[in-house]
C-alpha cells in the first residue's frame, strides 16, 4: 500500500491515524511538528502527506508551501485537516497546494476514501536519488 506522512501536533490524532491507516495496510510515518515532518521528507519518499492546518510554529499551510516548492516533493499529494473548518481554511490550504481539506473530528470512512483517491504508490521510482557529485547530504536519515 502507500507510505503516508502524517503531521499533527496533537498526539491522540497521530495515534488514531497511525492505527486506522496501518490496519488498512499503509505504512505510516508521523511527526508532531512541521520542521520534523519536512526533515522526514529528506529521508523518505511518501505517496501522500496528511497535514494539520493549525500547529504551533510552522503550521500545515507553511509545510505545504515548502513541499510544493521543492523539486523532490512538489508532486506529493497533500490532504489537510482542520479543527476550524470554514472557507478561509479551505482557501488557504488549496492555495498552498492541498487537494482536499478534511474537518476534525473526521469520519474514518471519508478519510479513507480520500486517501484511497490520492495515495497511489509510485512504481519503479527510487526512494531518493543520489545527490550529484560535490553536493553533501545535510544529515543522515
Amino acid at each position: 500500500m502507500a507510505r503516508i506522512l502524517v503531521i499533527d501536533d496533537y498526539p491522540p490524532v497521530l495515534d488514531v491515524l497511525r492505527i486506522v491507516l496501518r490496519v488498512r495496510g499503509h505504512e505510516v510515518i508521523t511527526a508532531d511538528n512541521g520542521p520534523a515532518g519536512l526533515r522526514l521528507c529528506e529521508c523518505h519518499a511518501f505517496d501522500l502527506a496528511l497535514l494539520d492546518v493549525d500547529m504551533p510554529g510552522m503550521g500545515g499551510i507553511a509545510v505545504c508551501n515548502e513541499l510544493k516548492g521543492h523539486v523532490m516533493t512538489r508532486h506529493l499529494p497533500v490532504l489537510m485537516m482542520t479543527g476550524r473548518p470554514g472557507m478561509d481554511a479551505d482557501i488557504r490550504a488549496k492555495r498552498a497546494g492541498a487537494l482536499e481539506v478534511i474537518s476534525k473530528p473526521f469520519e474514518v470512512r471519508e478519510l479513507l476514501d480520500k486517501i484511497s483517491r490520492y495515495a497511489t504508490p509510485p512504481t519503479a521510482i527510487p526512494l531518493r536519488p543520489e545527490p550529484p557529485d560535490g553536493f553533501a547530504v545535510r544529515h543522515s536519515c
